[in-house]
């Protein structure tokens, strides 16, 4: 394993220095925050700076033509993904029309299994055979080409809102023909900030509504801050890059779920271990985002909707268990299927991608397989399963490749349908062309070099003796942390560990204890045993560990403590 450091040590008479402690001052040099002023606006998130929504395009005309259905009571459908992008992106809106009192409304979310993903003109059918409501979508859509034809061909309206990257047709940006299309990542839309996820372009879709129509339903200004919560536990969950306007959302929608209102998520987050007065990042990505996504995994999604819809404590209570039941369920059903799937690979020569399945998988669950594969074995991974004799799969990437450019490069007859984002996508195919997909996928697979051994980039050195809280407290000013701004990783120097041990249920986690002065620290590593280091720790033998600087607070309980990322030579 190679170490590098992130970058040369920052001048001694650099402005940063002057200004913060020289552990904060190099952490800005690293990530390339080069002045005292941009370091406090990073420092120092303004919801202010947030951009005008009506920089997106047709944003004004999806705004108009929503504001003329209300005035018209015209049932209006709220038509999400099933992830935990589309959920709280369906509750955005839903709070909307809860605000103005307008109950002409409903939120339609297709079955993970029975329909898949994506708008269906199945589903369209079923939902206009009374009526013909305004359609709204939230987190899906920008690739729904028969769905807008067929909206149209029935004089139904669909405004699109998603954040996926539209496809392309002869080498030029091929959209769906709706009424609206309300995406940043189009090639007409000069957004400031086209990385949002599908609940920030709801939100500002909300936004741009009552900034034009808010006076008039009597809404006070700053209401919408209140919706945060929902943007923020999205944008953490879908792993866009936590700079930029999502990285005023990811700030401001932890504040919020701090003092959220909604019964189901305080709950939720009481049930998962976390400090609702401390939650962090970590708390999100590992704690709700899984259970949110464990509903459409193991059940139905309108599970996860009844956690945020409900209103009393009763309905809090059960709709959390039935949440918390159901992920446990797909935490037992993610470790059998994983098992199957490293047996399949080690029998089969392994090569640039990985492709495997099989037709009794879940297919809720393969793109949490497909995240082990590429853990397992650092090859992109493509997992399918059989669905009503289609194959449907999930896919994620590793060092970069672009797994929408590599689908989009096999021959036409490969898929029926793909989409998704540069690391992590869906597909479906016919049964009789999956046993040509990692042929076919090879043959166009971009040569890239990939690196010979795992490599770390550490920000900095941190002594035993700076280990306290007054250091995490300078550390968590730059978080949230996530894509585009990770978490800090340090080298710790000086480690004589006083303890060597597992624990956990299972004893499945691994710990180290060691002295910090007069006080005894923990270093652990979830899901790891000593021997899964670079070096085994020993009691009484000195080494270094590369990891992270962190405070717990599971089941109420302070613990500053290290995140072992590895540990490596003896010293």
């Amino acid at each position: 394993m190679a170490l590098i450091e992130r970058q040369e040590s920052i001048p001694e008479q650099h402005e940063l220095r002057k200004k913060y402690s020289p552990h904060l001052a190099q952490l800005l040099y690293n990530r390339n925050i080069l002045s005292v002023s941009d370091a406090e606006d990073f420092l120092n998130p303004q919801f202010e700076k947030n951009y005008d929504p009506f920089l997106m395009k047709d944003m004004l005309l999806a705004v108009e033509r929503l504001y003329r259905a209300i005035q018209n009571k015209e049932s209006i459908v709220i038509y999400a993904d099933y992830d935990a992008d589309g959920i709280p992106a369906a509750i955005i809106l839903s709070s909307l029309f809860k605000k103005i009192h307008y109950p002409h409304y409903e939120i339609y979310i297709p079955h993970r299994y029975d329909e898949g993903y994506g708008i269906h003109q199945e589903a369209l059918e079923k939902i206009t055979s009374e009526k013909k409501p305004l359609i709204i979508s939230v987190d899906v859509g920008i690739t729904a080409h028969e769905a807008a034809d067929w909206c149209t061909n029935n004089d139904i309206d669909l405004i699109i809102t998603d954040h996926h990257l539209p496809e392309t047709k002869d080498g030029k940006e091929f959209l769906p023909k709706a009424f609206a299309v309300v995406n940043p990542k189009r090639e007409e839309c000069f957004y400031p900030d086209p990385m949002l996820a599908g609940s920030g372009v709801a939100f500002k879709l909300v936004q741009a509504f009552l900034i034009r129509y808010g006076k008039e339903f009597h809404i006070s200004k700053g209401w919408e801050k209140w919706l945060l919560d929902m943007v923020g536990i999205a944008t953490i969950s879908d792993m866009v890059p936590l700079l930029n306007e999502n990285r005023i959302f990811a700030y401001f929608g932890l504040k919020v779920i701090q003092k959220t209102k909604r019964k189901g998520l305080k709950s939720l987050i009481w049930k998962s271990g976390a400090s609702l007065n401390h939650l962090n990042e970590e708390d999100v990505s590992f704690g709700i985002a899984p259970k949110i996504n464990a509903a459409s995994r193991m059940g139905k999604p309108e599970d996860a909707l009844a956690v945020f819809l409900a209103e009393s404590d009763v309905d809090a209570e059960s709709s959390v268990k039935h949440l918390e039941d159901l992920n446990k369920k797909r935490k037992l059903l993610v470790a059998q299927t994983s098992k199957q799937a490293y047996a399949k690979v080690e029998k089969k020569e392994l090569k640039d991608i990985i492709v495997v399945g099989s037709p009794d998988w879940q297919a809720g669950i393969l793109g949490l397989i497909a995240s082990k594969l590429v853990e397992k074995y650092q090859k992109p991974a493509f997992v399918w399963s059989l669905e009503n004799g289609v194959v449907k799969g999930s896919c994620r990437s590793y060092n970069g490749f672009n797994l929408v450019e590599i689908m989009e490069r096999a021959p036409k007859e490969t898929f029926i349908q793909f989409g998704g984002h540069k690391e992590a996508g869906g597909f479906s195919c016919d049964k009789n062309e999956v046993h040509f997909l990692e042929e076919r996928l090879l043959k166009n697979f971009p040569t890239k070099e990939v690196p010979d051994e795992e490599s770390f980039v550490y920000d900095d050195v941190i002594e035993l003796h700076e280990i306290n809280e007054s250091l995490y407290k300078e550390i968590q000013k730059l978080g949230p942390f996530g894509a585009g701004n990770e978490k800090p990783l340090f080298l710790f120097k000086g480690i004589i560990p006083t303890s060597v041990k597992q624990f956990g249920k299972g004893s499945e986690h691994f710990e180290l204890s060691f002295k910090n002065g007069n006080t005894s620290l923990r270093a652990i590593s979830f899901f790891r045993e000593k021997e899964d280091f670079s070096f085994v720790p020993e009691l009484g033998v000195g080494g270094l560990i590369l990891g992270h600087i962190e405070q717990s607070y599971f089941m109420g309980k302070k613990e500053l403590r290290i995140r072992i990322v590895d540990y490596l030579e003896k010293g």
